[in-house]
């Protein structure tokens, strides 16, 4: 009796936070063949050789290694173009973000780009959650004043209350959704800005308004929209000159949705009163400006770093291949096709 073989499938890295029967299931499903991670060009070399000698192969599956540097971005046709014109359908990394692949390419040719919102989303929020209370209560100038042994300083503003501020979410998706929730809980009015409203019964509580009614009424502004052409530099001069003086910027999503020079100038003149920051425009580097600011909270792009994100990470990648080998579609699947 003819036995179909097991679709064939790439992996980088061997995933080394889950348990040896993750593996087994994985092996059950799949032929696997692995790789070592490198930079793009030499990973992109690495690719093409599997292909030639292993494959063809109908997923790639990233299992990345944060601490190992340069870290093998983009995802692009240089990288990607001998798995994709040999047959390769699906493409699934870690990470709620993927401004790192090139989705007009994937799409375009009918692949798949599946990433781990739900690890990526608990985490986030929940950092999102700290820091917004952290920018309300001003704890960096409060701290400082602590160390350096001063107390009661009246010229300094008192702490906002949650519990008579609003909160403006810039993109009310898996992880918005959750910071709304963790703030409705601290007494936060909540109002938000998608592309499009959302239905009724998924807002929970956030109020749908423009974008340029958020600016107006926002306390706090968190921003949590993905980073491409429309969203580059949506918060620059032009926007902070909108808002009211004395607003609060909090931004768990990427970098370059701020531009980095008008946010510094903001922080400057008052017009932002403080802002708290995970994600960076030029990382690994940080603005002088926001460094040597007294209004900062900065944090260096760790929000979902805890000591079982790579596990639950890499479980969610698996379940990824697994819905995508069983039904043709990935789970998690970022981008769809007519």
């Amino acid at each position: 009796m003819h036995v179909d073989p097991k679709p064939k499938v790439l992996i980088l890295n061997t995933p080394h936070k889950i348990s040896d029967g993750y593996l087994s299931i994985m092996n059950e499903m799949a032929d696997v063949h692995s790789i070592e991670q490198a930079s793009h060009d030499v990973l992109a070399e690495r690719i093409a050789e599997a292909v030639k000698e292993k494959g063809p192969f109908v997923a790639f599956v990233v299992f990345i290694r944060w601490w190992d540097t340069p870290l093998p971005w983009p995802y692009d046709e240089a990288l990607l173009g001998p798995l994709i014109e040999t047959g390769c359908r699906m493409i699934t990394a870690g990470g709620a973000g993927y401004d790192w692949a090139d989705m007009k390419y994937l799409t375009a040719n009918r692949v798949y780009y599946a990433n781990t919102p739900i690890m990526a989303g608990r985490r986030t929020a929940d950092t999102t959650a700290m820091m917004i209370l952290q920018a309300l209560r001003g704890t960096s100038e409060r701290e400082a004043d602590a160390r350096a042994g001063k107390f009661y300083d009246s010229t300094k503003p008192f702490a906002k209350d949650a519990r008579s501020s609003t909160l403006g979410i810039v993109g009310l998706g898996t992880i918005g959704k959750l910071v709304s929730e963790h703030m409705q809980h601290f007494g936060m009015k909540v109002i938000y800005h998608n592309r499009s409203r959302l239905p009724a019964e998924e807002e929970n509580g956030a109020v749908y308004v423009s974008f340029e009614l958020l600016l107006l009424r926002s306390d706090v502004i968190s921003l949590h929209c993905p980073l491409n052409e429309g969203t580059h530099h949506l918060f620059n001069k032009q926007v902070f000159d909108q808002m009211n003086d004395g607003t609060i910027i909090v931004n768990t999503s990427r970098g370059a949705v701020i531009d980095e020079n008008a946010l510094v100038e903001a922080l400057d003149s008052g017009k932002v009163r403080c802002a708290a920051l995970d994600v960076y425009e030029n990382e690994p580097n940080i603005h002088p400006g926001l460094i040597n600011s007294k209004h900062t909270i900065l944090s260096p792009h760790c929000a979902v770093a805890n000591e079982t994100f790579e596990r639950d990470q890499q479980i969610e990648v698996m379940l990824n291949l697994e819905t995508f080998l069983k039904s043709g579609k990935p789970i998690n699947a970022v981008n769809s096709f007519v």
